[in-house]
C-alpha cells in the first residue's frame, strides 16, 4: 500500500506524470460514462479522471524544464496517445462504481519507450507503466462523486474526482451486465483520446502538456476556455474532423450524412463530439463548413434526418446555408416529418442501397445494403460505420468524421472488403476522390 500512497500523494524527489482521460470514441458502460463526454480541458486537473502513468526522479536527472522538454519531445516522436477501456470481465457495471481494464495504444507504448530512453523512470508497483511492462491490462476503478470524494484504490491504476458536489451529475441507470451489453453493444474496448498530460510535484499539478497544440500550459492557463477551444480545434484538424479548405470532387457526386443535430448542445457530451458544451455555435459552424467544402452546388446530398434539435433557430435557416441538391429523409427529431419521405431505394452500379434514418424500422429483410443514421456512436458492436455481416453502413456524423461521405466511397468498401470498420478512415478519402466514377444511376424508387 505504500507504493499506492506514494503514487497518489507524491514523492518530493519525483515528478509524476498523469494521463487525463479526454474524449472517448463511443459510449462506455458504467460509471466512467459520467465523464467521457467532457474533454476535461476547462477544469482543474483533479476534477477530471486521470491515470497515474509513471514517476521521474528529479534527484538523478534534470529539473522541471528538462522534464517538460523531454515529455514534449517524446510526444512528438510517438503516435496518437490513447487508451482503450472495457469493463472488467465478470464485473457488473453499476451506476456508481465500475472497474475497467485499460490498455495503451501503440502511440502510448512509443511515448513510454522514448521516455525510458531519455530519463530515469521509476518503476513503482501500481503505476500504468508497470502494467505495460508486464504486458497486462491495468485496472481502473471509477466512483461517482455522490458516494465518495475520491477514487477507491485497487491494484493497477487510479482515477480521482474531488471537484463535484454530492448528488450532482446525470444519473446512470443500473443494469445487469448482460442487459447493459445487449442494449449498448459495448463488447469491444472503447478508445479514449489523451488530450492533456499532467506533470505533478508532491501531488500538486504544476503544468499540463496539450498533445494537440504541442505546448505546455501552467496550472492557471490550463483551465482557460480560450485555450480549451484552441486545443479542440487543433485536435479536430489533426483528426480530419474540421476541413480547412474545399475538397470538391471534380465530377458530380452523391453524398450521404445523417444526424447533424445542429444547435443541440447536449449532443456534444452525449455523442462525444470534440467541442465545448458551452459553445454549440462552434459545432454548427464546423459541421456546416465541412458540408459546404465537400458538397458542390450540382452534387446530390442525401440527408438521413435530424438536422437540428432543441435549437433556437428554425431548421429552414440551417437548410438555407447548406449547398447541393438536398434529398431530406425524415428523422425522429424533424418537425415537418409528414412532408418528407421515410426512405429511399437506389441502385448504384448494380447493387441496391436502401437509405433510412432508423435501421430498426426496417421490418422486412432487404436484399441489399442499408445506409442509416440514428444510432450515432452508441452501439459499435451492432452498428459500426461499416458492417459487412449485416450489410449496414452507419453514416451518423460522428461515425464518418463530421463530413459527408460519397456513394462511390461506400460502394468501394461494399465491393472491396469483408472486414468490420468501426469508424470511417479519413486518411485515404482524398486519394479515393481523385479517381471516381461518373454520376451514379438515378434512384429507382422512393418509398414514403
Amino acid at each position: 500500500m505504500r507504493a499506492t500512497e506514494s503514487l497518489l500523494d507524491g514523492d518530493s524527489s519525483c515528478y509524476r506524470i498523469d494521463l487525463k482521460l479526454g474524449i472517448s470514441h463511443s459510449k462506455i458502460p458504467g460509471a466512467l460514462e459520467r465523464w467521457v463526454g467532457d474533454s476535461g480541458l476547462c477544469r482543474d486537473p483533479d476534477n477530471h479522471p486521470y491515470m497515474v502513468l509513471a514517476e521521474i526522479s528529479s534527484c538523478e536527472w534534470g529539473g522541471k524544464q528538462d522534464v517538460m522538454q523531454t515529455i514534449a519531445r517524446c510526444v512528438a516522436e510517438a503516435g496518437p496517445i490513447m487508451v482503450s477501456v472495457n469493463p472488467l470481465p465478470n464485473a457488473i457495471p453499476l451506476k456508481d462504481f465500475s472497474s475497467y481494464q485499460v490498455r495503451p495504444s501503440p502511440g502510448l507504448y512509443s511515448f513510454v519507450l522514448h521516455l525510458f530512453q531519455a530519463c530515469p523512470v521509476i518503476f513503482r508497483p501500481g503505476s500504468f507503466i508497470e502494467s505495460m511492462a508486464r504486458g497486462a491490462p491495468a485496472t481502473l476503478p471509477v466512483v461517482l462523486p455522490n458516494l465518495y470524494s475520491h477514487m477507491v484504490p485497487q491494484s493497477g491504476d487510479f482515477v480521482r474526482d474531488e471537484g463535484h458536489p454530492p448528488g450532482t451529475g446525470p444519473k446512470i441507470e443500473s443494469r445487469t451486465r448482460s442487459g447493459f451489453y445487449r442494449k449498448d453493444g459495448q463488447d469491444s474496448p472503447v478508445f479514449i483520446e489523451i488530450l492533456r498530460i499532467v506533470l505533478r510535484k508532491k501531488g500538486i499539478p504544476i503544468a499540463e502538456y496539450d498533445t494537440s497544440m504541442e505546448s505546455w500550459f501552467s496550472s492557471s492557463e490550463s483551465t482557460r476556455r480560450k485555450n480549451a477551444r484552441q486545443s479542440l480545434r487543433a485536435f479536430r484538424m489533426r483528426k480530419g474532423y474540421q476541413l480547412t479548405g474545399s475538397r470538391y470532387c471534380p465530377n458530380p457526386q452523391v453524398y450521404v450524412i445523417s444526424d447533424l443535430h445542429l444547435g443541440h448542445a447536449n449532443s456534444i457530451p452525449r455523442y462525444k463530439r470534440p467541442f465545448l458544451i458551452s459553445d454549440p455555435g462552434e459545432m454548427d459552424r464546423v459541421l456546416i463548413r465541412n458540408w459546404n467544402w465537400t458538397v458542390k452546388d450540382n452534387d446530390i446530398a442525401i440527408f438521413l434526418g435530424d438536422l437540428s434539435y432543441m435549437s433556437k433557430k428554425l431548421p429552414e435557416s440551417y437548410l438555407e446555408r447548406l449547398q447541393g441538391r438536398i434529398f431530406y429523409l425524415e428523422g425522429n427529431h424533424d418537425p415537418f416529418a409528414s412532408l418528407m419521405s421515410h426512405c429511399l431505394l437506389m441502385r448504384y452500379r448494380g447493387i441496391p442501397y436502401l437509405f433510412i434514418h432508423n435501421p430498426d424500422e426496417l421490418v422486412k429483410p432487404f436484399d441489399g445494403w442499408v445506409i442509416h443514421g440514428h444510432v450515432h456512436n452508441k452501439d459499435l458492436t451492432n452498428y459500426p460505420f461499416f458492417n459487412p455481416h449485416s450489410r449496414t453502413v452507419n453514416v451518423s456524423a460522428e461515425m464518418i468524421g463530421y463530413r459527408p461521405i460519397s456513394l462511390p466511397e461506400i460502394h468501394h468498401l461494399v465491393t472491396g472488403t469483408d472486414e468490420v470498420i468501426p469508424f470511417r478512415d479519413l486518411s485515404w478519402v482524398d486519394v479515393l476522390s481523385r479517381d471516381v466514377p461518373p454520376e451514379p444511376e438515378r434512384a429507382l424508387a422512393s418509398v414514403g
